[in-house]
Parts: C-alpha cells; sequence; structure tokens
C-alpha cells in the first residue's frame, strides 16, 4: 500500500512541479517522497511514478498536436521510428525518478539503537 501510494504522490508533485520548474524538478518530487515514505522498492516507486506520468503527458500532447517534430528529431537521431523517441524519454525520466526517490530513501537517517542495553539476572 506504501509502495502505491509513494507513486501516486510522486506523480502528482512532480506533475504540479513541472508546471512551474525545468523538467528536472522530478527529481525534487522523487526524491522527497523517497525520504518521506521509505519503502522497499524506491527505486521502482520513483522510476514507475515518472515513467507513467511522463508516457501520459506524451501521449496526451501527441494526441492533439499535429505537429511532426517528434519524427524530425527522431530521424536527426536516425532511429527508424518517431516511438522509439518517446520511449527513450520515457525511459530517461523514470531513471532520474528512480535514482532521485533512492537517494531520498538512502539519506533518511536510521533509528538509533541504545548504547546500552541492560542485561537481565537469569541464568542460562
Amino acid at each position: 500500500m506504501r509502495f502505491l501510494l509513494q507513486i501516486i504522490a510522486t506523480a502528482i508533485a512532480a506533475f504540479i512541479l513541472e508546471i512551474f520548474l525545468p523538467w528536472y524538478s522530478i527529481a525534487i518530487a522523487a526524491f522527497v517522497f523517497g525520504f518521506v515514505f521509505k519503502s522497499r522498492a524506491n527505486f521502482l516507486a520513483g522510476f514507475l511514478a515518472i515513467a507513467i506520468l511522463w508516457a501520459i503527458k506524451i501521449w496526451i500532447l501527441t494526441g492533439t498536436s499535429s505537429s511532426d517534430l517528434p519524427a524530425r528529431v527522431a530521424q536527426l537521431f536516425t532511429l527508424p521510428k518517431s516511438e522509439y523517441l518517446l520511449l527513450i524519454s520515457i525511459i530517461i525520466g523514470g531513471f532520474v525518478g528512480g535514482f532521485a526517490a533512492l537517494t531520498g530513501a538512502i539519506l533518511r537517517p536510521k533509528r538509533r539503537e541504545p548504547y546500552y542495553i541492560p542485561r537481565t539476572n537469569r541464568l542460562y
């Protein structure tokens, strides 16, 4: 449940941040929610959140515009189809989100254990 909540929260925060800030602000959202939630699969949660967000955004943008810019850029990179360029963009965004979420989880301080553990007077 925490995993799914982390994906949804990261995607919503990244969407809001991308409205006002550059594209790499997705790393801020993934970092913060990786730090807050700390699920067992932080990289996967960050990767899926940003990859799904960018896939939906690309699907909406290519469906509503009649521009041939993706095909021209794919031709510039000598890709056979423009869909490969979209797939590469989704994967790059996913890696940025995944590594940012993993970094946030790693930098979260661990619980400190007490230095003194009292012994009991039991005979074993």
